[in-house]
């Protein structure tokens, strides 16, 4: 009831800028891009990829990992000043990403979200590979190296039939969850 009351009440709220605090730990990145970089299996060397860090979580670390594993890396969307997160740019804007790595010769481009919970591809022609077409890439490739647990991949109900047709066509096994979880 006090809550609910005091919903009403004129207060000056912070907007923008004022919203928050910043605190660098810059320890925090190298740590977790080594661990990043542990887990690739191969060696990025000769690869030349465009990495869209939507001016967000990705910003430092997605090149830097990139970079670490051996690629040679071109980042846009990568000056964050807490304001411009995704405006115009990263998995949600794609021709940017598409253009840049044409412009580049780059083998391929790879976009994160803001809080890079979720990234798309783009291949060597500037086309974009969608989110279950790389599912769909990597649980092959997995599963035929034996690392693919149990043979079962886990998607959303957005996957679309194709990802389904093609995953049993593949041998493997899905299995739906909610958006989100």
């Amino acid at each position: 009831d006090a809550i609910e009351a005091r919903l009403l009440e004129e207060w000056q709220r912070p907007i923008g800028a004022g919203v928050g605090r910043v605190h660098d730990y810059p320890e925090a990145t190298d740590r977790y891009v080594d661990y990043v970089v542990s887990t690739v299996p191969n060696r990025l060397d000769g690869l030349k990829v465009v990495v869209d860090c939507a001016n967000g979580a990705a910003s430092f670390a997605a090149p830097e990992a990139l970079g670490r594993a051996g690629a040679t890396v071109i980042a846009i969307g990568s000056e964050p000043d807490g304001l411009n997160i995704n405006d115009g740019c990263g998995s949600t804007h794609l021709d940017l990403l598409s253009e840049a790595v044409v412009a580049h010769g780059a083998d391929v481009g790879v976009a994160h979200d803001g809080d890079a919970d979720r990234c798309l591809a783009v291949a060597a022609d500037g086309s974009v590979i969608d989110g279950d077409q790389i599912l769909a890439i990597l649980s092959i490739a997995m599963n035929e190296s034996g690392r693919l647990a149990q043979g079962t991949v886990v998607a959303t109900v957005m996957s679309n039939l194709g990802f389904r047709i093609g995953m049993e066509a593949a041998g493997i096994k899905v299995v739906e969850t909610a958006v989100g979880d």
